[in-house]
């Protein structure tokens, strides 16, 4: 876990946005790194991996989009899963961007809406939502089906 964790404060750290060592400093204090997801990636540490298993996805993958969004979109689509909905309403995706505004990291328009709406139905026209969506959706499959076949956790670049 600690390889992950360095990656993802390396990463945040290259994003040129103010407030970015005010998010490091919330997911060491959070149970980001500890936690896993509630219907996949469920080991320790599973929350993380699978936030950067999108990230890589994305990047192998980016179509044109900034590297910044990427980031940031993939790193933090999940962050409102370290809190109770309780903190901060229902939808981990509203819960998430609740957290970022509290911590004073600005994000995008779009970053806002891919974030507060990666899943679900969303009226509207937000190609990077989409495609976060479909690297979501991917790195979930691949630990359901690597989980189906008997392997532990992976990477999605290594699939057979």
């Amino acid at each position: 876990m600690k390889d992950i964790k360095e990656r993802i404060f390396g990463i945040i750290r290259s994003i040129s946005r103010p407030e970015a060592e005010a998010v490091i400093s919330y997911l060491s204090k959070s149970n980001y790194f500890t936690r896993g997801c509630w219907s996949h990636h469920k080991e320790r540490g599973g929350l993380a991996r699978h936030s950067l298993e999108v990230y890589e996805h994305m990047l192998s993958h980016a179509a044109g989009f900034p590297s910044d969004s990427i980031a940031v979109i993939a790193l933090f689509h999940d962050l409102g899963k370290t809190v109770h909905r309780s903190e901060y309403g229902p939808g981990h995706g509203h819960r998430s961007v609740a957290i970022l505004d509290e911590l004073g990291f600005p994000l995008t328009r779009e970053e806002r809406t891919a974030i507060g709406h990666h899943h679900g139905f969303f009226k509207g026209d937000c190609p990077i939502r989409s495609f976060l969506k479909s690297a979501d959706c991917t790195s979930a499959r691949n630990w359901s089906e690597a989980r189906h076949r008997g392997h532990g956790h992976h990477s999605m670049h290594s699939r057979p």
